[in-house]
C-alpha cells in the first residue's frame, strides 16, 4: 500500500486536473461524497448533532460537500467557516454558493471576538469534522483558530478528521504546538506520511481512505517513493520438498561478551526459527560453554578476546576466514563498547563484501568515525539504529531528527549507499531511493533484546537470498507482527523476546 508525502499527494492531485483533465471541484465532490458515505455508514448514528469546521483552503471545500452531504441524508449538521469568505478558495467558494442554496446551517467566524459569542453553542455539539487546514499546514495554529483547537478537543465526544487532523504535520507526523485529537481520520488517495509517524499517528486515530479519481497510470508515471508492508504473502513462500539445508542460508553471527551473552544467544536462536540452514556463531573464547550448552542447534566459534573478554582485534584473519563460506553476516549483538572490540568492528566490516546486519555496539563503533563509515559506501550492509543510537552515529541532534526523520533517513541511505533500518514506534526502512514504513509491533518490544531478536530475523532473510532492502523491511515486519501477536495473548508488558522468539513461526506460516 502507497504512502504518500503532502508534495506527493499535491502533484498527484495537480496530474489529475492538468493532464488527465479531471477538473479540481470535481476531485472535491468525489473526496466529500465518499468521505460523507464512510461516515454515514461506519462513523455516525442518525441522531447525533454535529458540526463540520472547514477552513478557507480546499480541505475546507471537502468539509462543505461533507456537510452537503449529510445533510441531503437528514443529518443533523451545522457547518462552521473559520475564516472571511472573500478567502475561500475558488473550489471552497463554489460549494459554499451550493450549500448556500439549502437549508443547512453555515456560521462565518472570522475573529476571536466572534469565537467568544459562539463557544456555548459549540460545546453543545456531541461531534466534530475537522476540515480546518489538511495536509498544507506548517508550523503552529495561533490565535483564534487555537482556541477553537482546544474548544473541540475539550467538548468533542467523537471527532473525525478529513484528510489529516489540523495541527499534525502531515510530513512528519509533528505537532508545533496544538493538534485537533481525532478519534478518526478520512484521508484522501492514500495515507499519508503524518498517519503513520508518531505522533501523528496518535492523533490520527482510525483512518479510512477514499478515492477521489486519481487513476493507476498516474501514480504509475509518478510512482511514490514509501509504501508498508500488509501482509507476507508476496515474500515468504512454502519450502519446496527438494532441498537441503545450504538452500536456506549459511550465516555467521559474530556477537558476544561477557555479561552481554543473552544478546547473541536471542539472535542465533531467532535466526534458527526463522528456517536458516546452518548457523555459526563467533563469539569470544572465555564464553563457549554458555554457548555450547545454550545453543544446541548451533555451531560455536571461538576467537581472541580481550581482557573485558570481548573479541579482540587480533582474531580478525581468523573471522574473516570462519565467514568466508557464508551467505549472510549479523554483527553487533552483546559485542561490548570495548574499544579494541570496536577497532575490531571498522576493520572487518572494511574487509568483508558479505551482506550483513549491523546492530547495537557494531553501530556504535562508528560513533566519531565517519571517515571509516564512509569506506562502507556501497557495499551490502544494513544499519539498524534506534533513533538515540542513529542521532550517536550522525552527530544530528535528536530532536532534528524526530521533527525531520523521514528526510534525515533517506538522506543517510543515500550518503553512503546502504540500507537504513531507523527502528521506533513507526520504522523507517530505506535504501537512499525507495522507503517502506513499518507500523506492525507495540510498546511491549520496548525491551532490551527485541533488537537483537530482529538482527537474527534479518541475517536468516538474508541467508536465503533476500536482498539488503526486503531483507530489512519483512525482517521489521516479522518482529512487530510476531509482537502483537504475543501481546494478544500476554499482554504489552510481558511481551518478551524469549516469547517472540517462541512464536515467530505463527507469523511466517500464517
Amino acid at each position: 500500500m502507497y504512502v504518500l508525502s503532502p508534495e506527493e499527494m499535491k502533484n498527484l492531485d495537480k496530474q489529475t486536473i492538468e493532464y488527465v483533465g479531471i477538473e479540481g471541484i470535481v476531485l472535491m465532490e468525489n473526496a466529500g461524497k465518499k468521505a460523507a458515505e464512510i461516515l454515514e455508514l461506519n462513523l455516525l448514528e442518525p441522531h447525533e448533532f454535529i458540526a463540520v469546521v472547514c477552513g478557507t483552503g480546499n480541505n475546507g471545500g471537502d468539509g462543505l460537500v461533507i456537510s452537503r452531504w449529510l445533510h441531503n441524508h437528514n443529518f443533523d449538521v451545522h457547518c462552521y467557516i473559520i475564516g472571511k469568505k472573500e478567502k475561500l478558495s475558488p473550489s471552497a467558494a463554489t460549494n459554499y454558493k451550493i450549500l448556500n442554496k439549502l437549508s443547512c446551517p453555515i456560521t462565518f467566524i472570522e475573529n476571536g471576538q466572534q469565537l467568544k459569542d459562539y463557544v456555548d453553542e459549540l460545546s453543545c455539539y456531541s461531534t466534530f469534522i475537522d476540515a480546518l487546514f489538511g495536509i498544507g499546514l506548517k508550523g503552529e495554529i495561533k490565535g483564534y483558530r487555537n482556541k477553537l483547537v482546544k474548544i473541540v478537543n475539550q467538548h468533542s465526544q467523537k471527532t473525525i478528521a478529513v484528510d489529516v487532523a489540523s495541527g499534525v504535520d502531515c510530513a512528519s507526523g509533528q505537532i508545533s504546538n496544538i493538534a485537533i485529537k481525532a478519534d478518526y481520520t478520512i484521508t484522501m488517495a492514500a495515507i499519508k506520511y503524518g498517519h503513520i509517524l508518531y505522533p501523528g499517528r496518535e492523533y490520527s486515530g482510525e483512518v479510512y481512505i477514499v478515492d477521489i479519481g486519481i487513476s493507476p497510470e498516474t501514480y504509475d508515471r509518478f510512482l511514490p517513493k514509501a509504501e508498508i508492508i500488509e501482509d507476507l504473502d508476496l515474500f515468504i513462500s512454502e519450502r519446496e520438498a527438494d532441498t537441503t539445508k545450504n538452500d536456506y542460508g549459511r550465516i555467521s553471527i559474530i556477537a558476544g561478551s561477557r555479561g552481554l551473552t543473552g544478546a547473541a544467544i536471542m539472535s542465533a536462536k531467532s535466526a534458527l526459527e526463522m528456517g536458516s540452514g546452518l548457523i555459526k556463531l563467533i563469539h569470544p573464547s572465555s564464553l563457549s560453554d554458555i554457548f555450547e550448552t545454550s545453543l544446541l542447534e548451533v555451531m560455536s566459534k571461538s576467537v581472541v578476546e580481550t581482557e573485558d573478554i570481548s573479541i579482540s582485534p587480533d582474531a580478525l584473519s581468523t573471522i574473516l576466514s570462519f565467514v568466508s563460506y557464508s551467505d549472510a553476516i549479523a554483527i553487533g549483538p552483546g559485542i561490548s563498547r570495548n574499544q579494541e572490540t570496536a577497532s575490531f568492528v571498522r576493520e572487518f566490516l572494511k574487509e568483508n563484501n558479505k551482506s550483513t546486519v549491523i546492530d547495537a555496539d557494531a553501530i556504535n563503533a562508528f560513533k566519531d568515525y565517519n571517515q571509516e563509515l564512509q569506506k562502507l559506501s556501497g557495499k551490502p550492509y544494513i544499519f539498524t539504529p534506534h533513533i538515540k543510537e542513529f542521532s550517536r552515529l550522525t552527530g544530528i541532534d535528536i530532536d532534528y531528527v524526530k521533527s525531520n526523520i523521514v528526510k534525515c533517513a533517506h538522506e543517510f541511505a543515500a550518503k553512503y549507499n546502504l540500507v537504513l533500518l531507523l527502528k521506533g514506534s513507526t520504522s523507517i526502512i530505506t535504501d537512499g531511493n525507495k522507503i517502506t514504513f513499518n507500523t506492525t509491533g507495540n510498546a511491549g518490544l520496548s525491551t532490551g533484546g527485541s533488537g537483537d531478536v530482529l538482527s537474527g530475523i534479518i541475517v536468516s532473510l538474508l541467508g536465503q537470498g533476500f536482498n539488503t532492502y526486503d531483507a530489512a523491511r519483512i525482517g521489521s515486519f516479522i518482529l512487530g507482527k510476531t509482537a502483537d501477536i504475543v501481546a494478544e495473548n500476554y499482554g504489552e508488558y510481558s511481551t518478551t523476546p524469549s516469547k517472540i522468539i517462541q512464536n515467530i513461526y505463527k507469523t511466517i506460516s500464517s
